[in-house]
């Protein structure tokens, strides 16, 4: 969404907050469902919802960054 690869730095952040929300989803399955629930398309049955959920967290970290809204 940037244009360019994270550094080792922001790949650590990702991967950890992946795991974070991971762990998260895991222990609180109705906020998993909650979340997966938005949306114009269902999530797909044959995903794991609470590992979706978690990639979804991660995902949308890197659209809301300023360098992913702002063009310059």
């Amino acid at each position: 969404a940037t244009g360019r690869v994270p550094d080792a730095q922001e790949r650590t952040v990702l991967l950890d907050e992946e795991q974070e929300s991971l762990a998260d989803y895991r222990a609180h399955g109705d906020q998993a469902a909650d979340l997966l629930s938005v949306g114009a398309t269902p999530a797909s049955s044959k995903l794991d919802s609470k590992e979706l959920a978690a990639w979804t967290t991660v995902a949308s970290i890197i659209l809301n960054l300023d360098e992913t809204i702002t063009k310059q």
